[in-house]
């Protein structure tokens, strides 16, 4: 088994990756999405860890949109964020992401983190939005 196997919860197929305190990934049908849930800091390899689950997730699922709940997400390092923008975005833009929302964290240091690191990945292949709530993120994922 893998390090990135030993992070995979395999309790229940919609699943891809746990760590308590850190964040999940999972596989939601209501949706029709991958839902990435923060609950606190990430080091570079559970970052890495995070997105190939959420990749994974998408790919097994034939999937094209991704939630990512960063109102818990603590302050990634730098150099960690632009390293997961450059190797997965292109892999998920492969696999077939078109729409990605972002629960913003209420934090103003970590909102402004997530902002810009994301704005620099930004893609004309893939339509990305900002939310206060999980609602209106799901919300917006369904529509079009």
């Amino acid at each position: 088994m893998g390090e990135e196997d030993s992070n995979r919860n395999t309790t229940g197929d919609d699943e891809y990756f746990h760590v308590p305190g850190v964040a999940s990934v999972r596989w939601d049908t209501s949706i029709h999405a991958v839902v990435e849930t923060w609950e606190g800091w990430a080091d570079a390899d559970e970052f890495r860890a995070i997105l190939d689950a959420g990749v994974q997730a998408m790919s097994e699922n034939g999937g094209s949109r991704w939630l990512a709940d960063c109102r818990l997400q603590r302050v990634l390092k730098a150099a960690d964020q632009e390293a997961g923008n450059t190797r997965w975005l292109p892999r998920a833009l492969a696999a077939g992401l078109k729409r990605f929302a972002v629960v913003l964290p209420a934090s103003g240091l970590a909102k402004a983190n997530i902002q810009d690191h994301l704005r620099a990945a930004a893609s004309k292949q893939l339509d990305m939005a900002y939310f206060a709530t999980l609602e209106e993120a799901q919300h917006w994922l369904v529509q079009a």
